[in-house]
C-alpha cells in the first residue's frame, strides 16, 4: 500500500521532544559519573546521540518503508533478534550477559525482540484470520505462548526479570486485541500467577526489592537506598525544581541517575511542572497511539499501532512508577528519555512504523475509503467484520 499523505504532526512532535529533551536531561544527570569513571564529563552523552541518531534513521526510514513489509519477514525477524540474544551468553562476545559489544556502542538484544515479537504476533495473527469460533488452543493459541515464553526464558537467564513480565504483558494483550478467547488466556495467566512469584522469591535481589517496597524507609541504608534517594531527589525539587542542571542527587548519591532513576533527576531539576510535562507528553503519545489504532487501514496496521502503543506506554508507567515508589525497583528505563542505546533505537524504530501506520490512515480518510475496524472496538476484537 503507498502512503502519499504526512504523518501525524502532532505525535511526530512529541517523539521528538522526548528525545531531545532525553539526551539534555542525560548529559545533566551524567556527567558526574562520566568524569569520575572515564574523565570525560560528556562520554556517555556522546554515546548517548550517536544512538538517537541511528534511531532517528531508523524512524525516518520506517515511516517511509510500508509497514506490510516487516509482516513479510516477521519470521526472519524474531529467528534473527533470539539468535541475537543467545550470543549474549558466548564468552568473549557479550558484557554480563546482557549487552553485544560494537565499538563504541553496545547493544541490548533483548530490546530488538521486544519489537521483533510485537511484529511477529501481529502479522501472525493476521494470517490465522478472524475465526474466533474455530480456535484450537493447541493449534492457534499454544505457539504464540511457546514463543513468548522462549523470548521470556532468554531475559529471564540475564536476571532481567522486568523485560520478562514486558514480554509476557504484550502477548497477552495481542493476543487479547487480536480476538482469541478470553479462556484461552485466562488460563495461562492464572498459571503464571504462582510461577511468577516463585521466581520472584528465588532470587535475593528480587526478594529484597519486594521488601523494601513494602517498607522503603525502614531500609534506607541499604537495599531501600535507591528509592529513598529518588523520592528526596523529587521532594527537593518542588513546583519549579531546581533549575537544568542543578541536581544535588546526580552527584553520587542517586545510583543510576541518568538510566533508571532519571525521572527523579527531571522532577528535582524541573520541579512538579517539568514532571507533568513529561508525563503529559507519554500520556499524548499514548492518545495518539490509540486513535491511529482505531483508524488503522487494515487489521495489522491496528495490531501493530496498537501493540508498540502499549509497550511504551506500559515502560514508562513502569519507569514513572518505581521512580516515586509505587512499584518495586525494576530495571526498566524511560522509553526516549534514559540512557540507553538500544532502548532509545528500540524506541524510535517503533515510533517510525506507529508514524508510518498514521500515514495510511491520513491517505485512506484523504481517499474517502472505509476504515477498517472491529465492531464495537471497545469489545477489543472478538465480533469483526474482516478485510474491507
Amino acid at each position: 500500500m503507498r502512503t502519499t499523505q504526512a504523518p501525524d504532526f502532532g505525535l511526530f512532535m512529541a517523539i521528538i521532544a522526548l528525545t531531545l529533551f532525553g539526551l539534555i536531561i542525560v548529559y545533566s544527570a551524567s556527567f558526574p559519573v562520566a568524569y569520575a569513571d572515564y574523565g570525560q564529563p560528556a562520554y556517555l552523552f556522546i554515546k548517548q546521540l550517536m544512538a538517537a541518531l541511528i534511531g532517528l534513521f531508523l524512524l525516518a526510514l520506517l515511516t517511509r518503508v510500508d509497514y506490510h513489509k516487516l509482516a513479510e519477514y516477521d519470521d526472519r525477524l524474531l529467528l534473527g533478534t533470539l539468535g541475537l540474544t543467545l550470543l549474549t551468553f558466548v564468552p568473549h562476545l557479550a558484557v554480563r550477559h546482557q549487552w553485544i559489544s560494537l565499538g563504541p556502542l553496545t547493544l541490548q538484544p533483548t530490546e530488538f525482540l521486544k519489537l521483533a515479537l510485537i511484529v511477529y504476533l501481529a502479522a501472525s495473527l493476521v494470517r490465522k484470520g478472524n475465526q474466533p469460533h474455530a480456535q484450537s488452543f493447541k493449534e492457534d493459541i499454544l505457539p504464540y505462548l511457546i514463543v513468548s515464553g522462549l523470548a521470556a526464558l532468554l531475559a529471564l537467564a540475564q536476571s532481567d526479570f522486568a523485560m520478562m513480565l514486558i514480554y509476557g504483558a504484550i502477548t497477552l494483550f495481542m493476543l487479547f486485541i487480536g480476538g482469541v478467547r478470553a479462556r484461552y488466556l485466562f488460563t495461562p495467566a492464572l498459571v503464571a500467577v504462582p510461577l511468577l512469584i516463585a521466581l520472584l522469591l528465588s532470587a535475593g535481589y528480587r526478594r529484597d526489592r519486594l521488601v523494601v517496597f513494602l517498607d522503603p524507609a525502614r531500609y534506607s541504608d541499604g537495599a531501600g537506598y535507591h528509592i529513598m534517594q529518588s523520592l528526596t531527589a523529587l521532594g527537593s525539587g518542588g513546583l519549579f525544581g531546581r533549575g537544568l542542571g542543578g541536581s544535588h542527587e546526580k552527584w553520587l548519591y542517586l545510583p543510576e541517575a541518568y538510566n533508571d532513576f532519571i525521572f527523579a533527576v527531571i522532577g528535582e531539576e524541573l520541579g512538579l511542572l517539568g514532571a507533568l510535562t513529561v508525563i503529559g507528553l507519554f500520556g499524548y503519545i499514548t492518545y495518539k497511539g490509540v486513535r491511529i489504532a482505531l483508524a488503522a487501514p487494515d487489521r495489522l496496521g491496528q495490531l501493530l499501532a496498537a501493540g508498540i502503543t502499549f509497550e511504551i506506554a506500559c515502560q514508562a508507567g513502569i519507569n514513572l512508577g518505581v521512580a516515586v515508589g509505587v512499584l518495586p525497583v525494576t530495571g526498566l528505563t524511560l522509553p526516549f528519555v534514559s540512557y540507553g542505546g538500544s532502548s532509545l533505537i528500540i524506541s524510535l524504530a517503533m515510533s517510525g512504523i506507529l508514524l508510518n501506520i498514521s500515514r495510511t490512515v491520513a491517505t485512506a480518510q484523504a481517499q474517502g475509503r472505509t476504515i477498517w475496524r472491529a465492531q464495537g472496538f471497545a469489545s477489543w476484537g472478538w465480533k469483526r467484520r474482516g478485510w474491507q
